[in-house]
């Protein structure tokens, strides 16, 4: 499908422009002013909105976010956390596990899509549905081992292509067992340049420099970190010294969405707008090998577009809701759009309302949702604040 969105506003990484973008095979080809349309090319007009580059959510688990919340935090460490909250036999896990994986991968992709969240790093095993193109966001293959605590041989997991990022849980707790996991992890000599830490909660003065000396990664969780620990990770150190991207992690500890995950970094006044919009950007991609998130040509056309709210393009991103979105492009295909006078776009052949709002999408939710309470109650799902945002 070739689009051509008309009257938009995005930042350059220096300054505000505005004007027209072309859109073909998957890549932005064109920008400028008035550009005229072609034969057979989709058009939608946008003024009053900004166009942003695709969010990346450095850290879910896809499958995981029927879930509701579980627990009876604080705890201190992961281990505790896991051994309280998993009884398959029980309910909700009894009745979640029961739905096929394909619909509870969906159901996660789905959650990224209505954010604006174009790619996921996902840590958890890979499924062929995540390379189809009918899935609604990008999922790159990456290496990753779950924890020290529950991996019998987490070195055999390490990749052996250098540079490739390997990802794992670690420091996620606040008692001597999490405080151990990064010395633990240097002596192993899986503390490295392409190694990714995630919660990275607690660190001490000798292992911040030990992830210092070897550049390593740290995708941040706070909604997650405060359910489970009370606590986060020291970022105002961490920002200084190496890369930190945003992650949602699910919706068993997390926030429904990585919108409301970057409001929830905001909160906690240990970083700000441009830095809150770089983690969900620029900073994962670098990390994770993924194009550069810029709005250019020959660049993919992995996009959305929402209203302006605040006239400063940072804080704007911080302001809007999955409701506000108007428009989200992965791989240059519509995925979701606002209900408007104009005719629905080819792939956009359903449609689902995100807190209220009509929306067109190219996913049927409306046989996902249908599927999912065929092995779930309501009583369940509504207490899953991801499925209280979505209806049909």
């Amino acid at each position: 499908m070739d689009l051509l969105l008309r009257n938009i506003r995005w930042n350059t990484g220096m300054q505000l422009v505005s004007g027209d973008v072309r859109i073909r095979k998957g890549m932005i080809v064109e920008i400028a002013k008035n550009l005229p349309s072609k034969s057979k090319e989709m058009v939608g007009d946008f003024h009053d909105n900004f166009l942003y580059p695709g969010l990346i959510n450095a850290h879910d688990h896809l499958e995981m976010n029927l879930y509701p919340k579980l627990g009876s935090p604080p705890y201190g460490n992961y281990v505790e956390w896991a051994k309280d909250i998993y009884h398959p036999a029980q309910s909700p896990l009894r009745e979640i596990e029961k739905i096929n994986i394909e619909s509870r991968l969906l159901w996660g992709g789905l959650k990224n899509l209505i954010a604006g969240a174009t790619t996921v790093i996902h840590h958890n095993p890979w499924r062929r549905l995540l390379k189809k193109r009918q899935f609604p966001v990008k999922v790159p293959k990456i290496s990753w081992a779950h924890s020290l605590a529950f991996e019998k041989a987490p070195s055999k997991k390490f990749p052996l292509l250098e540079g490739a990022p390997f990802v794992i849980h670690a420091g996620e707790g606040t008692d001597q067992f999490a405080f151990s996991e990064v010395a633990t992890l240097d002596k192993l000599g899986l503390l490295k340049q392409n190694t990714v830490l995630i919660h990275a909660i607690a660190l001490n003065d000798q292992s911040i420099k030990a992830i210092t000396n070897n550049h390593t990664a740290v995708v941040w969780c706070p909604a997650s970190n405060f359910f489970m620990f009370r606590k986060t990770s020291p970022i105002q150190k961490l920002k200084k010294r190496i890369s930190v991207a945003l992650g949602s992690d699910s919706t068993l500890t997390g926030s429904p969405t990585l919108l409301h995950e970057m409001q929830v970094a905001q909160e906690t006044n240990l970083v700000d707008a441009k830095e809150i919009f770089e983690m969900v950007t620029r900073i994962p991609a670098q990390i994770f090998n993924l194009p550069s998130p810029l709005i250019s040509p020959g660049q993919p056309a992995d996009l959305f577009i929402a209203p302006v709210k605040h006239e400063d393009y940072f804080k704007n991103v911080l302001e809007i809701h999955p409701a506000d979105l108007s428009l989200v492009l992965t791989g240059g295909i519509p995925r979701l759009k606002n209900v408007e006078a104009e005719e629905r776009w080819p792939t956009l052949k359903n449609t689902l309302k995100i807190q209220g709002e009509l929306k067109f999408c190219e996913i049927n939710v409306s046989s996902l949702i249908k599927d999912i309470e065929r092995k779930v109650s309501t009583e369940i799902l509504e207490k899953n604040v991801l499925w209280n945002l979505i209806k049909i």
